[in-house]
């Protein structure tokens, strides 16, 4: 009888483990629940990071939706859902219990103003908002200003400048909400370290912070995301790339990568907290 009972249960649990694995997100999901979680956020974060090295790069995922809708992509990124995927499992594991909806309900409260999904405006498209929200509710510290970073006075204008680039622009209602958040999101301060300023800081940012690379593109505020990561004592940049097609370790420093792109003005540091 009792080994009925046991081959039962185990038929049970593979069953329930078949479910699992029809959900591709949620199945990587479990996976990096599984990985070494370190004794901070940053740690895990770092951690979790590395396993996606390799993983498809892929632009607009978020995108071409009739409907805005969290979208939950674990098999490939671009680099700010890349930094959003890693900093929302690291919360989520340091909470305890671990669950793939409690990971979806905290991609939502990062992703959207206020946590709520309410249309395409609702979505905190510059990143400078998405860093605001995040440090007010306690998940990370701007410490840009604390190492060394620079005031910059710039108008964040660029999605309504450019409103031809967003298809989801030709709605007036959708414009104006946008037009009304960059007018909000330009009262607050905004600290950049200039790349000439990097290498002289270097040795305060830590493995696990969230290097956000700031933009002189007229209008926007930054132009790339990933993770810092020290090897041989200097930093160097985790993250999804555009110009690789998938997530790496940039082979050189931190410094020359934004040396060798004029876009790129300098970074702003978040510390998970």
């Amino acid at each position: 009888m009792l080994l009925k009972y046991i081959f039962s249960l185990s038929l049970t649990i593979f069953a329930l483990t078949i479910v699992v694995a029809q959900n591709a997100d949620e199945t990587v999901f479990l996976q990096k629940m599984k990985l070494p979680k370190g004794e901070t956020k940053a740690q895990t974060a770092i951690t979790v990071a590395k396993s996606f090295i390799g993983q498809p790069y892929k632009a607009g995922t978020l995108e071409g939706k009739p409907k805005e809708q969290l979208v939950c992509n674990l098999r490939d990124f671009d680099c700010s859902t890349f930094v959003e995927s890693v900093v929302a499992m690291s919360l989520i594991n340091h909470a305890g219990s671990p669950s793939f909806e409690k990971f979806k309900k905290q991609l939502t409260e990062l992703r959207y103003r206020n946590g709520s999904v309410e249309g395409y405006a609702s979505r905190l498209h510059y990143f400078r908002e998405w860093i605001i929200q995040a440090e007010r509710n306690n998940i990370l510290q701007d410490i840009t200003s604390k190492i060394g970073g620079l005031k910059q006075k710039k108008n964040l204008n660029f999605m309504t400048s450019n409103r031809e680039l967003y298809p989801n622009l030709k709605d007036e209602t959708t414009y104006l909400a946008i037009k009304n958040h960059q007018k909000q999101l330009n009262e607050f301060d905004f600290y950049y370290i200039p790349k000439w300023k990097i290498e002289k800081v270097e040795n305060q940012i830590q493995e696990g912070d969230i290097i956000a690379i700031t933009s002189n593109v007229d209008g926007l505020d930054f132009n790339h995301e990933g993770f810092a990561i020290r090897q041989n004592g200097r930093i160097y940049l985790l993250h999804a790339s555009y110009e690789q097609k998938k997530v790496i370790i940039s082979k050189e420093l931190l410094v020359d990568y934004l040396n060798r792109i004029h876009k790129h003005s300098g970074i702003s540091v978040l510390r998970l907290t």
